[in-house]
């Protein structure tokens, strides 16, 4: 069951990644472009299910200016084919460098946060995957270091057969010895 919610929880994070990190990133780091429509039509496909948190948002083919040389590829994010609807020329977008044939709309609020926290979701994925199992040892089978309790009943108390631990004081019974033997001169 732990292996099966780190799978789920890895590829839940690679989705936060993608819909969340990876315009982050952009946001932070990347080149700011101004994205428009290739001639008189453009094609977008829409978001699939329910963006950033439970399906992928949509794109659409756009072209954009990247230094010198004009590029062009899928400018995705939320409401894009909106964004491309209101204004075909001048869509505000963030190119990452290196990352050719994608820009991205800039996140919103929520989304900033989500950015940061969707690696934190992967590696805790990777963690309850791969970490070693801890096997809970039982009183009978083998050595436990950490209890010496050797009378094969379940109470964890005393080395003491049938006992349920100290009595907590003296049972009053005849003398314990000690003393000279008594004797006279």
């Amino acid at each position: 069951m732990r292996r099966l919610l780190g799978l789920l929880l890895i590829a839940w994070g690679f989705l936060l990644a993608v819909n969340t990190t990876f315009p982050l990133l952009a946001d932070l780091g990347g080149e700011k472009v101004t994205a428009g429509v290739n001639g008189d039509e453009w094609t977008c496909d829409p978001d699939f299910l329910a963006p950033p948190y439970a399906g992928i948002y949509g794109n659409c083919e756009l072209s954009w200016v990247n230094g010198p040389l004009r590029d062009s590829g899928r400018v995705v994010g939320p409401d894009v084919a909106d964004a491309v609807e209101a204004n075909k020329t001048a869509v505000p977008a963030v190119a990452i460098t290196g990352m050719e044939g994608y820009a991205f709309l800039p996140p919103t609020g929520l989304e900033h946060i989500v950015g940061f926290i969707a690696p934190l979701v992967i590696v805790f994925g990777l963690i309850l995957l791969f970490a070693p199992r801890r096997r809970r040892r039982r009183g009978r089978g083998g050595h436990s270091h950490g209890h010496h309790d050797h009378d094969d009943d379940d109470d964890y108390d005393s080395d003491d057969s049938g006992d349920s631990g100290d009595s907590g004081g003296d049972s009053g019974g005849g003398d314990s010895g000690g003393g000279d033997g008594g004797g006279g001169d």
